[in-house]
């Protein structure tokens, strides 16, 4: 049973695996429009509004539409199908699971990446920025190194000053003491030039053992003066600090790369999503075309079986693989055959008024408008005189009430009168047909038209059969399959003879090679008619085939049913199941055939079809 577009559309928003419940129900209701979504309007995401766009745009498959438009509800089926396949492959790319884990240890761990790691490692970074980002962390380590370099650079500077004070405070004594100290001093000042001719880096280095300097100055200085211990402790101190970044400048540095990482990252997924969008799409409309271009063949095929190209949809989810072994000259043949054998399309048509839609009667409300006439009075009017009043109108007050006017002693009566509108004056009406339309509600008997019912076709299959029978029963088997499709009915066909075969007859896309196979098949073996009667039966249980009618064509050769098999058709007659029978020439047995309804009997040597009804205590007539 095909299912109704609403359902399409309520299956895709309840159990669809696109985006979020929400979202897929305003894909839902755009896609019931079937026109261009205007992106800069859509509520939705934009993949699924373009993809949207050019589906209902696509070229092919709006002049598909046009020529198939019962066929909407395919291709709706193939949109929503394709936005899954979509979404699908999008959450399932490949490649971005690590780049998000590597941007995520980069932004949440002070790591310092050794260089060259990230460009290893990292699939969307393009050299530029990574080198830009390694320049940055050695620009702000070369600073951490300078500061310590520089701090260096005061100790060498504060050991050097505070010689040089040392120096200026030496005494002056007699002349032999300043001879004495004179070798000395020209020592000490070579050993100060040294240290003082030192660059940062050469003091590092010098300053770090014991040397022949320190010696001197540890001899000739007390502590107090000269406090090397001090001095060597700052050394040490400077010496053990280890070189670190600014971390501010480095968090800022890390912020800035990691944002433009971001920006990198989500572009090259933006590009991916539209390059999976693209070759899902065309893969898919690939396949879509040749699907189409096969129905439009198929269709050209199945004319002759066919009469409508509105069954076109029902061949849609045909196998693709079935129907190129079909032999479709076989069922142009029996079309031709059927056009030229008008007993036997009498027959078909006969058999479809014996299940044509039953009648019922209910009762419904109907509204209906009556025009009612009335007259209505206008009392302005002046149409009739019909008496005499009190008012205060001056143009019809009475002669005597004038007389009161005209003299002065009275003037004064006539004043009051006047204005207690009490004058006498001839009263006047005018009578106006009017139309007016009031609503009524009545009831009446609606007919309405039940689903006509199913058909269940038995055709005997055995070896006398053959020739001229077994011509016709195919012919016949041929033009009910027609009608059954062309009015949407069920049809079984059951073929007989010592065993039997069933085939589902409207289920076109299954059935098909299985119908023309029975079309092409010889007739032999015996005959064993209880065997499609059980059949016929046990399908008659069934939902589908419950209100089903048996046609069983035959030469009627075989022998009755038993009385248990009797039994159970009179159980389905009462249900409403009619049992008819097609009988090919003379020889059929008339005492077997009592269980049916209806028996019609086809003279091939006279070709015409008689009417043979029997009435219901049995017998022929």
């Amino acid at each position: 049973m095909r299912i109704s577009n609403e359902e399409i559309y309520s299956r895709f928003v309840k159990f669809g695996g696109v985006s979020t419940t929400e979202e897929r129900r305003k894909i839902a209701e755009i896609v019931k429009e079937w026109s261009y979504v205007p992106l800069a309007e859509s509520s939705i995401d934009s993949r699924y509004a373009e993809t949207i766009n050019l589906f209902v745009e696509d070229e092919r498959i709006s002049n598909l539409l046009r020529a198939q438009p019962h066929l909407k509800q395919e291709m709706v089926k193939k949109l929503f199908t394709l936005l899954e396949k979509i979404d699908s492959n999008i959450k399932h790319k490949p490649g971005f699971e690590a780049e998000e884990a590597l941007i995520r240890q980069f932004r949440e761990h002070d790591v310092l990446f050794q260089e060259g790691e990230l460009c290893a490692k990292s699939q969307v970074l393009n050299e530029e920025a990574i080198e830009g980002y390694e320049e940055r962390k050695r620009s702000l380590l070369e600073e951490a190194e300078q500061l310590k370099e520089d701090q260096f650079n005061k100790l060498h500077k504060k050991i050097s000053n505070n010689w040089k004070r040392l120096l200026k405070k030496q005494p002056t004594t007699s002349i032999g003491q300043q001879l004495q100290e004179l070798s000395k001093d020209q020592e000490e000042m070579k050993l100060k030039e040294a240290l003082d001719g030192l660059t940062t880096e050469d003091f590092i280095i010098e300053w770090k053992g014991w040397n022949h300097t320190k010696e001197f100055i540890k001899i000739k200085y007390r502590k107090r003066d000269f406090d090397l211990g001090k001095y060597q402790d700052e050394y040490d101190a400077l010496a053990d600090i280890q070189v670190q970044p600014d971390l501010v400048k480095l968090a800022a540095a890390k912020k800035e790369f990691a944002e433009e990482w971001q920006k990198q990252f989500s572009l090259e997924k933006l590009h991916q999503d539209i390059k999976i969008i693209d070759e899902t799409r065309d893969q898919f409309l690939a396949g879509l075309y040749e699907k189409i271009d096969e129905l439009k063949e198929l269709l050209k095929l199945l004319a002759p079986f066919l009469s409508e190209t509105g069954y076109f949809g029902r061949l849609w989810d045909m196998s693709a693989g079935n129907w190129r072994r079909v032999n479709f000259n076989l069922l142009e043949e029996y079309a031709q055959l059927l056009r030229e054998k008008d007993g036997i399309q009498e027959l078909a048509k006969l058999l479809g008024r014996y299940q044509q839609a039953e009648a019922e009667l209910e009762e419904e409300d109907f509204e209906s408008v009556e025009i009612v006439s009335k007259y209505r009075i206008e009392h302005s009017g002046k149409a009739e005189l019909v008496g005499i009043t009190e008012s205060d109108d001056l143009n019809n007050v009475l002669p005597t009430e004038l007389a009161l006017f005209s003299d002065l002693e009275t003037e004064t009566i006539f004043y009051k009168r006047f204005s207690e509108k009490k004058l006498q004056t001839f009263k006047y009406v005018s009578r106006e047909t009017d139309f007016e339309e009031r609503s009524v509600t009545d009831k009446r008997q609606k007919e309405i038209e039940k689903e006509k019912g199913p058909f269940i076709l038995a055709v005997d299959t055995s070896g006398s059969m053959h020739g001229q029978p077994e011509f016709l029963a195919k012919i016949i088997a041929f033009a009910i399959t027609r009608i059954a499709i062309e009015e949407n009915r069920k049809a079984f066909l059951i073929s007989f003879s010592t065993e039997v075969e069933t085939i589902e007859l409207t289920d076109i896309q299954n059935s098909l090679s299985k119908l023309i196979a029975f079309l092409e098949m010889s007739f032999r073996g015996g005959t064993d008619v209880s065997a499609a009667v059980i059949a016929t039966l046990e399908r008659m249980k069934t939902k589908s085939y419950e209100k089903a009618d048996l046609l069983i064509i035959s030469d009627g050769v075989f022998g009755k049913l038993s009385s248990q098999h009797l039994s159970t058709i009179e159980e389905f007659k009462k249900k409403g199941n009619k049992f008819n029978a097609l009988m090919i020439g003379r020889s059929f047995n008339e005492n077997a055939l009592t269980f049916c309804n209806n028996v019609w009997q086809y003279d091939p040597d006279y070709g015409d079809l008689k009417d043979l009804i029997r009435d219901v205590k049995g017998g022929l007539a």
